[in-house]
Parts: C-alpha cells; structure tokens; sequence
C-alpha cells in the first residue's frame, strides 16, 4: 500500500515537471515552427485589409514577432507599413504603423518581452517607442 502511494506521488511529480517544462518554454518557442516567408506573406495580406482591427492587430504582432526574431529580414512589410502609415484615415494605426516601420527598421529585442499580452497591446507599443528614443537620444548624446 505504501509502495503504492510512493509511486503515484512520484508519476504525479513527473506529470507536474513535464507541464511546467511545457508552459514555461519562451514565446520564440512559439513562433519558431512557422514558415518564414508565408507568414511574412499572411502579415502583407493582413496589413492590407479593409478591417482596422484586423490591420491594428497585424501591426502589433510584427513588432511581436520582430522582437523575438531581430535579425530576420524585414524590408518588405517595412514597406507595407509605411503605405499603412500614409494612407490610414484612423491617426491610432497611422501612429502605430510608423512606430512599427522605425522598430522594424532599427529596434532590436524589447528589454522586457513580458509587456506581449493580448489583452493590452499599448503596453508593447509604448516600450517600443521608448526603447526607440532612448537608443536615438544615446546616439546623439554620445557624438
């Protein structure tokens, strides 16, 4: 009886490990089985929608996936972005599209990717914009 309760103590310890292993594997993780180049194509498609929400969530999952994945290349939805920026009648995604072409073209990770959540994505935006000054205010600082 007492072997019995050892054993399953010790199964319900493993099982325990193995979800904590799983749960706790970072969100590179889960962006890292995706095919590049057709998940940059889905987010030019996505950019281009008719629906503001659609193209708000796009922008934020670029600057996401930009700062799990800094050294990818990025050009073309640079692009992309920059017609959103010019061309969007709603100021919020014409704002964030333009933060999003400078964070793609010159961020790298964010220091704190915790800020990813998908109940609050202003939090995302606004690290990213204040990585960005810090970098550009460094940079002229120190010339």
């Amino acid at each position: 009886m007492k072997s019995r309760t050892v054993l399953g103590i010790a199964a319900l310890a493993v099982a325990l490990c193995v979800a904590l292993t799983a749960h706790a594997q970072p969100d590179e993780a889960r962006y890292a089985k995706y095919d590049f180049q057709k998940l940059m194509r889905a987010f030019d498609v996505s950019l281009r929608s008719d629906v503001p929400g659609i193209v708000e969530s796009t922008i934020y999952n670029l600057v996401e996936y930009k700062s799990f994945f800094p050294d990818r290349e990025y050009t073309r939805l640079v692009h992309s972005l920059s017609d959103v920026a010019r061309s969007s009648t709603d100021s919020t995604i014409a704002y964030k599209a333009s933060l999003a072409v400078m964070y793609l073209s010159y961020g790298t990770r964010l220091d704190d990717t915790s800020v990813f959540t998908p109940y609050n994505h202003e939090t995302a935006f606004k690290v990213a914009a204040d990585q960005l000054a810090k970098k550009f205010l460094l940079t002229r600082a120190s010339e």
